[in-house]
């Protein structure tokens, strides 16, 4: 996650009244969890009406859509239209939860659901609860009244997921004051604890997806002068969260309220650092960069280590939390291409072109990492962090998807002429073309690869087919869920159906 990137999107939770919410555990795993969607038979997901999905598990568990099942508008007819902005019209919908196939469970709201697709958060009777979708568990993390409820567009969640799927940031309102607090759970035991944000009234708080942080967004001082402390509104066209339909276009003009101001902090505690003096979380240690452009990493200590010297003119592009260890462009030495760390200071042999604005910093977990040689050089390479070597792409193209050793390159063709999609594995040296491909989009669900039309098993190397349609969702086995479209601005009706999304001869 990209710290200094939020700060120019983040807006946030509603102050609301409540008091302090209940802390019931959750359950641990059980033997007799329910059938995983891999086991489960398929069959037909919703109900004859118009039907918008919203969410599924790759492994086709649970299916979160909305549906109008009612005749809201009193026009004598069941239907819902798309707007420009994600925006509907017609007849109002209603999320559903679908563990099983069949009618489902109508829902107050659908939040969000974890990496590992095992959690869901929802509300249901006003109350906050977590799902556990492999023992069925249903534990609720907040009484009604006592969570930050809103639908504002691109406004903060009360909950956020590590990216492993074992903790939960909960934002809840405690006392008569109304006050937001955090508390981080664990999802094992259900325990939690605060995790204190500081001065300031807390607007926002998000848990990092290594676990080990939290950004909050809190206001210490009204800075639009109307005598009091407001959480900042986005103005903008984009529909508020929850059942929305497809977004063709959304633009949004400033905010109304106070500025907000940002700091990050240790859930195992210690002093909080201001967002805009840390580049990003590395585990427990922040990654800064000093006065005379030297890269360091700092503990709750203060104590430094310095992983980039000075001399470097270091333009930082990935950190690699798994190795401990950053990707930098020195641009005192050419714009060559160096790995530094603690232990590690390497060049690589190749020069690159430095990001385009320094705070273009990726930590999303990769082996392979693909770069742009500075010219004449026309051909990516891709950098294994494992092994600290370079791998030129064999193909003028660019690397659209990487996993462990393998990945996929969509290679440019003359005018006219169809895009060529590649097959490469830097471990065996295997290069494979696959053929044409036309359309766009990338989802992956285990080793199953949708890219710009085309379905690949990355296990394997291996065309499965060619789509003509965008997939919306994708799971392990290689099915979407599909119903009948009544046209481009007009919800289809229900009821959905898993189906392979290619058919035996690679035909969709």
């Amino acid at each position: 996650m990209n710290f200094r990137a939020l700060l120019a999107s983040a807006l946030l939770l509603p102050a609301c009244a409540a008091q302090r919410a209940s802390t019931p555990s959750t359950p641990e795993p059980t033997a007799s969890a329910a059938p995983t969607g891999l086991q489960r038979e398929a069959g037909p997901i919703g109900t004859a009406h118009p039907i918008v999905l919203q969410a599924a598990a790759t492994d086709g568990r649970w299916v979160v859509a909305c549906q109008a099942r009612e005749d809201t508008n009193g026009d004598g007819k069941l239907e819902v239209r798309y707007g420009q902005h994600g925006d509907t019209r017609g007849d109002a919908l209603a999320p559903y939860l679908f563990l099983d196939p069949g009618e489902g469970e109508r829902l107050d709201d659908f939040l969000t659901a974890d990496p590992t697709d095992r959690y869901l958060v929802v509300v249901r009777g006003g109350s906050l609860r977590l799902l556990d979708t492999y023992t069925r568990a249903d534990t609720e993390l907040a009484a009604p009244g006592t969570f930050p409820e809103g639908k504002a567009p691109r406004s903060a969640l009360p909950v956020s997921f590590s990216r492993d799927g074992k903790h939960l940031l909960l934002v809840v309102l405690t006392g008569p004051d109304k006050k937001a607090t955090a508390f981080l759970v664990n999802l094992a035991d259900g325990s939690r604890r605060e995790v204190q944000h500081g001065p300031g009234v807390l607007g926002e708080a998000t848990l990092d997806p290594g676990g080990r942080w939290v950004m909050f967004g809190v206001l210490t001082q009204d800075t639009d002068g109307d005598g009091q402390l407001t959480w900042p509104k986005l103005k903008t066209s984009l529909s508020p969260r929850g059942c929305r339909g497809p977004i063709l276009s959304a633009s949004q003009y400033g905010y109304t309220g106070d500025k907000p101001s940002f700091v990050l902090g240790r859930v195992s505690g210690g002093p909080l650092v201001p967002a805009g003096d840390m580049l990003l979380p590395v585990g427990d240690l922040a990654l800064r960069q000093g006065e005379q452009g030297e890269l360091f990493v700092e503990d709750a200590a203060g104590q430094r280590t310095e992983w980039v010297p000075a001399g470097c003119g270091a333009r930082p592009i990935h950190v690699d939390l798994e190795h401990q260890q950053l990707l930098v462009t020195c641009t005192a030495r050419g714009n060559a291409l160096e790995l530094h760390g603690a232990r590690v200071h390497q060049p690589l042999g190749l020069a690159v072109e430095p990001p385009h604005r320094r705070n273009e910093l990726s930590s999303d977990p990769t082996r392979l990492y693909p770069v742009s040689p500075a010219a004449p050089v026309v051909n990516q390479s891709l950098v294994d962090l494992e092994t600290r070597t370079v791998h030129p792409v064999p193909v003028p193209g660019e690397v659209n998807y990487t996993e462990g050793t393998r990945a996929l390159v969509v290679q440019e063709s003359e005018a006219g002429a169809p895009k060529r999609l590649w097959f490469l594995d830097v471990a065996t040296g295997e290069k494979r073309e696959l053929g044409p491909v036309e359309g766009y989009g990338i989802m992956a669900a285990g080793n199953l690869v949708y890219i710009q039309g085309a379905l690949v098993d990355l296990s394997t190397g291996q065309l499965l087919g060619k789509l003509e349609e965008h997939l919306e969702v994708l799971d392990k086995q290689g099915r979407t869920l599909r119903t009948p479209s009544l046209g481009a601005r007009l919800a289809p009706v229900g009821p959905l159906q898993w189906t392979p999304a290619v058919q035996p001869g690679g035909h969709p």
